[in-house]
């Protein structure tokens, strides 16, 4: 008995180490910590979260593979069977291919974008291509802005096109990058909806210390930021307990049309303030 209870002591510790490997975007310890806990014994949750790592890493085969021994166990597993179709169209489109040429993904740890008042943003990119660049990205995965005119396109490691700043607030990080300011942006969301870029200004320029980066309403990043980890340690619940409450969870957050993202009325009426200045 005690060496039963020894068992489940060890399990319980890796299962909290591979939880907060994850949560720091480490997924190659976190691979190694699920395998770990399944030497010890199978189940579902840790299958689903070897196999979330491996998706992580791009290693979509072996991820696909393990979502397959979650399936062996439980079937009617939601989470298995969402990703293993989304793997599915990966592979089919030949992706899995494409990888020996695709450069390392840089991980962001999201909670550098914890809200700070006019220094964080998350908004959703516009004229987004489908695609397997697309297709692939995956939560906290850095981005780079290239800086064109008036427009900003965000692009991934490869130079890649992910899509492009709405044409406000494009505008005006253009001209604050002009200026001197340097951002970090990283994937917030993607899916078949839509592609959420989280921004955090990380250097002002003494040139534009009277310019606030993201006037208006930028509380969202804090919230999302909190919701977002749940989403993450979705593989760790029960498929019947957790799916649902996880939809929930989502759906509010991206349910808020009511609520501009990004304060753009104020985004205007600030540039609009500096365009009579200059005029003055």
């Amino acid at each position: 008995m005690a060496k039963q209870d020894e068992k489940q002591r060890i399990r319980r510790k890796l299962q909290e180490k591979a939880v907060e490997l994850a949560a720091m975007n480490r997924w190659e310890e976190a691979a190694e910590a699920n395998r770990q806990i399944l030497q010890l014994g199978e189940d579902p949750d840790t299958y689903n979260r070897l196999a979330k790592a491996l998706m992580e890493l791009g290693q979509f085969t072996e991820s696909h593979d393990t979502y397959q021994q979650t399936l062996r166990l439980t079937p009617t597993n939601s989470i298995a069977r969402k990703n293993i179709a989304r793997l599915d169209a990966l592979i089919a489109r030949g992706f899995e291919s494409g990888q020996v040429n695709r450069k390392a993904r840089q991980q962001v740890d999201l909670r550098m974008f914890i809200t700070e008042t006019g220094r964080t943003a998350i908004t959703a990119l516009i004229d987004v291509p489908r695609g397997p660049a697309v297709d692939a990205l995956v939560t906290g995965e850095k981005m780079d802005f290239r800086v064109e005119g008036r427009t900003v396109y965000v692009i991934d490691a490869d130079g890649t096109v992910i899509g492009r700043l709405e044409p406000k607030l494009g505008q005006r990080l253009a001209e604050l990058i002009g200026g001197g300011n340097r951002y970090l942006s990283a994937i917030a969301q993607s899916d078949p909806r839509q592609v959420r870029l989280l921004i955090r200004e990380t250097y002002q320029d003494p040139s534009q210390r009277n310019r606030i980066s993201f006037p208006g309403k930028l509380g969202e990043g804090a919230a999302y930021v909190s919701s977002l980890r749940y989403e993450e340690y979705e593989d760790v619940l029960d498929d019947d307990d957790g799916a649902d409450e996880a939809d929930a969870a989502d759906e509010e957050y991206i349910g808020g049309e009511e609520e501009e993202e990004l304060g753009l009325e104020e985004i205007d009426q600030d540039m609009g303030d500096e365009d009579e200045n200059i005029e003055e």
